[in-house]
């Protein structure tokens, strides 16, 4: 059975790859973006400055004015500039909707959504 979720796993990675959502680097497969996002524990600590910074350090709001309350577990950091570095002046925090709808445009906003 073992041998079964092996064979699973790398066709959802050969999947994810060829599908644009990750990229392959020699014989593994990368998410994008995985280089610049730095580690588990410096994304947890931006997160933890956004919470802080943005609201009360348990819960803040999405800054795109959808009024969505975000947690530890739901807030997103959203680059200001789309593709730009991952450093807390370049962050705010996004619900998931307001962040996959602004994509990769600056001056998205709610209302023109």
């Amino acid at each position: 059975m073992s041998n079964l979720w092996a064979v699973a796993w790398l066709h959802l990675l050969a999947y994810l790859c060829i599908m644009g959502y990750m990229e392959m680097s020699g014989t593994r497969c990368k998410r994008h973006g995985g280089d610049h996002r730095g580690s588990a524990a410096s994304r947890r600590a931006r997160k933890l400055w956004l919470l802080r910074v943005f609201g009360n350090g348990e819960t803040c709001e999405c800054v795109h004015g959808c009024g969505t309350i975000l947690t530890f577990a739901t807030l997103e950091q959203d680059r200001i500039v789309p593709g730009g570095p991952y450093r807390r002046e370049n962050l705010q925090p996004s619900c998931r909707p307001c962040n996959e709808q602004r994509s990769n445009d600056p001056n998205w906003t709610l209302a023109a959504a």
